[in-house]
Formats: structure tokens, sequence, C-alpha cells
């Protein structure tokens, strides 16, 4: 396990020596970057180099009088579209971003040099982060979170006092259906008001009070189906993983006061659906669903309302998605 660590560390160490290379000179060929390698005591195959480049994300770029050199990616200056989440724990702290991002995260980390880590190891969608014994981890998470633009957010169920944020919840509703040109139905911020004040709702918000994510749950059919709906998040709070962190609690909600209950949702939205899988939902047509007819009238702002009415409300274009605690 150890040696399996180490030349993970030596990798990332080489891959960071690379970047800097590529930075800072302009690389026409892999011999040239396999003799500056060897010169500072990094000997490697053509066949690593090339997957060391790859997995940095870099290319050839075109200079009329250059020539052809290597260029890395740009990352953004405000990474919260790549790093979704940390989590730190011993001397280990986990980096949880996109697919195919970790590589030149990674980079990022070794290159900032933060006090008390001693360097990273990148797979895929993962980076760890190793500290040495003393780190103030405290420290270092409040860097990396700054250095990521990500917020700390808090998932949790609403209380009467969320009702402030009904206006931006509702608009941000509306927003997003513009955006995906799909069916989602408007909410008011009265409706949305009604479901706080039930307690069957579940918000995000920053440290500092900011909106930045919401759910609902509804019981309908004399309590024997509950619908999870409305989730949302806002645009700037997108890519943490916020909407897997509500839906989880919007789940833990409609078990806890309707534990019999078969919970449903219906959705457009391949990331729902996804959410939806991993909590155990499968997909059914709409006869497996509430024939609440108050349930089917939500759905009247939605703009493939026409669509649904015509197929007697057994088909639109949404999927429906259901979890039966009898089959679990």
């Amino acid at each position: 396990m150890f040696a399996y660590y180490l030349n993970n560390m030596n990798k990332s160490s080489r891959k960071s020596v690379i970047a800097d290379v590529i930075k800072t000179q302009k690389i026409h060929t892999q011999e040239d970057l396999m003799h500056i390698l060897k010169a500072k005591g990094y000997s490697v195959t053509q066949a690593t180099l090339s997957r060391d480049i790859n997995e940095l994300g870099a290319s050839k770029a075109t200079d009329p009088i250059e020539g052809q050199y290597y260029v890395l990616p740009e990352l953004p200056e405000h990474n919260n579209i790549n790093v979704e989440s940390i989590d730190i724990s011993g001397q280990l702290c986990v980096l949880h971003a996109k697919p195919g991002f970790a590589s030149a995260i990674a980079s990022v980390v070794d290159h900032t040099r933060i006090e008390g880590i001693m360097g990273s190891i990148a797979g895929d969608d993962t980076v760890l982060v190793l500290m040495k014994e003393d780190a103030d981890k405290k420290f270092i998470s409040t860097t990396l979170k700054k250095l990521f633009n990500i917020s700390d957010i808090i998932v949790r169920p609403a209380t009467p006092k969320d009702t402030r944020y009904a206006g931006a919840i509702s608009n941000e509703i509306y927003i997003s259906s513009l955006e995906r040109k799909t069916g989602i139905a408007r909410r008011t911020p009265e409706y949305i008001n009604e479901k706080i004040l039930a307690g069957k709702a579940v918000i995000a918000v920053t440290e500092d009070g900011e909106f930045a994510g919401f759910s609902y749950i509804e019981s309908w059919g004399g309590k024997s189906y509950v619908a999870t709906s409305g989730l949302i998040v806002a645009h700037k709070f997108r890519g943490q993983g916020i909407s897997m962190r509500i839906k989880n609690q919007t789940f833990a909600l409609a078990r806890t006061l309707y534990p019999e209950a078969k919970i449903f949702s219906i959705t457009t939205g391949a990331a729902v659906m996804k959410m939806n899988y991993q909590l155990g939902f499968r997909p059914v047509p709409f006869s497996e669903l509430t024939d609440d007819p108050e349930f089917w009238k939500g759905c009247e702002g939605c703009r493939h309302f026409d669509i649904l009415k015509s197929h007697d409300y057994k088909m639109c274009i949404c999927t429906g998605l259901l979890y039966d605690p009898k089959e679990k």
C-alpha cells in the first residue's frame, strides 16, 4: 500500500514539473520534454509521458512564428464548476470533482503550495491530498474552499423563518423552466410558503444566510403517495453536489413523515433521474402514480400541460419515478 501511494506521489510530482515546463517554455515535441525531464531527474518512457500529457489535458497550439507547441487548459479563476466538495478525515483531504478534472485540480493544489500539504494524488474525479501530522486542518480546508470558490452550504428542513426566501425560490424555479425549455411548473411564493409552514420542505443556505437550494414534499391519495417536487439549486451554487444533498434530505423527510407511502417524482431532467435511481426509485408509467386530481392540477402551470391533458393524464414528456417501501 505504501508503495502504491509513493508511486502516485512521484507521478503527481512529475506531472507538476511537466505542467511547469509547459507553462514556462515552448515545448514542441515529446522528445524535447523528455530531455528536460531527464535533466530534472525524471526518467520516463514515451508511453508514460504521453499518458501524463493527456491526463493534464495538454494540447497543441499553433503560432505563425513559433509553430506548434504544448499548452495547458486554462482553469477558471473561480473553479466551483470543477470541485464539488471537500472532505477531511485524519491526515487525508479528499476533493470531489467532475470526471476528467482531477489531474488539473491536483496540479493547482500542488502549485499553490499550501502550508501543511505534502502532495496530492489524482484519479479521474477524485483528488487525495496528503497532509502533515501537525497540519492546521481548518486552515487547509478554508484555503482550499477559497481557492476553488466553494461555499459552506447548510442543507436542512425548512423552518417558518425561511419564508423570506419564497420569492427567490419561486423566481429560480421560473428562470430554470425558461432555460431548460421543459416542463417545470411555476410555483408562486404563496405556494412555497405553504410547504415551508407545513414542515414539508428542505432548504439549502450559506452560513451567511444566502439562499442556495430548495425542495418540498406533498402527500396525495389519502397519504398513500408522497411526491418529491420543486428541486432547485440557485445558479451560483450549481456544480457543488448540493442537489444530491437536498434530494437525500427530502427523501429522508418523506420517509419520516410518511413511512408507508409510495414516494414518486416526475421529471425531464437526467440528473434528477440519476439521483432517484441511486435512492432506489424505478421508472414507471403514470398509471402507477397517484390518480389524485389535485396533484395533476399542479401541472397546469407547465408549458406542456396540453400534452398531459390530451393523453388523459397518462403520459407526457416527463418520466415517472417511484419508490415503493414494500419492495425494499
